[in-house]
């Protein structure tokens, strides 16, 4: 019999042949390699560290044309990062990456514990309580 360790290890090698992450490594090297989505992502992030400095400032040093301007830049930023084919691309496949580890940790709760994970609906009328 196999023990615990060689089980992960023979998991891992199945869950990486599987089509969520094959898409995902496809989607990944597209996000890697796109040098334009990556200059803006950049200017991005060099302009929310400019926005959080601004926000440091005492209240009455802070200069609102420069954060108006700032923040201006940044949704321009946002906007054409998010009209990206390859950064669409990448978030849906991390979302579907993080959901099928969720499924598998859950599977894996149940085959270990003998309990079904409790997903939360917010409709409080059938709850044991929160957890």
């Amino acid at each position: 019999m196999k023990d615990v360790m060689e089980l992960a290890k023979d998991l891992g090698e199945g869950i990486r042949k599987d089509p969520v992450l094959l898409a995902y490594d496809e989607a990944k090297a597209a996000f890697d390699a796109d040098t334009e989505l990556s200059a803006q992502m950049t200017e991005y992030n060099a302009q929310r560290t400019c926005l959080t400095e601004e926000f440091n400032k005492d209240l009455d040093e802070q200069d609102k044309a420069v954060i108006e301007q700032l923040r201006g830049r940044m949704d321009a930023l946002a906007a054409e990062i998010n009209r990206n084919g390859n950064y669409t691309r990448y978030a849906s496949a991390q979302k579907a990456v993080n959901e099928l580890m969720q499924r598998i940790n859950e599977e894996i709760t149940y085959y270990a514990f003998g309990v079904r994970p409790q997903h939360c609906n917010h409709d409080c009328a059938g709850c044991s309580g929160c957890h």
